[in-house]
């Protein structure tokens, strides 16, 4: 597990810096934060080349997650904002935030035909969050 974490936790700092992970309450929140911009930031760039070359259900779904990447989700913060996590549940976390950021990294360089299913994908991995699967 450890292999996996450091392999995901490098990927998240070659991206964001300073990411901190999950150690404690205010890390929890900064590190959350940082994601959700990189994700916004991602998405926003990827908008403005495709800009009505998006079908309105895919606009209304890049709409949804911007959202998501603007404010904090109250479930995920609240479950984890108090008291130390173990190993396994911030090795998911970071696994989690990897893989939003490599869904947001896709998404720059996306077309209008698969936007919407890179859309779904950090969607479903923003849910995915309230729950974190251990790593293996």
């Amino acid at each position: 597990m450890r292999i996996a974490m450091n392999a995901d936790l490098n990927f998240v700092r070659e991206r964001i810096d300073p990411y901190r992970a999950y150690a404690d309450e205010a890390d929890r929140h900064d590190s959350d934060m940082r994601v959700r911009a990189y994700v916004g930031n991602a998405l926003t760039q990827a908008q403005a080349p495709l800009g009505e070359a998006l079908d309105a259900t895919t606009r209304g779904l890049l709409e949804t997650v911007l959202m998501k990447c603007m404010f904090t989700d109250q479930a995920f913060i609240r479950k984890f904002e108090h008291g130390p996590l173990d190993e396994p549940t911030v090795a998911a976390l970071v696994r989690s935030d990897r893989n939003l950021l490599d869904s947001a990294d896709r998404a720059r360089s996306a077309d209008a035909g698969s936007m919407a299913g890179i859309l779904h994908e950090i969607d479903r991995e923003f849910e995915a969050r309230r729950s974190p699967e251990p790593v293996a």
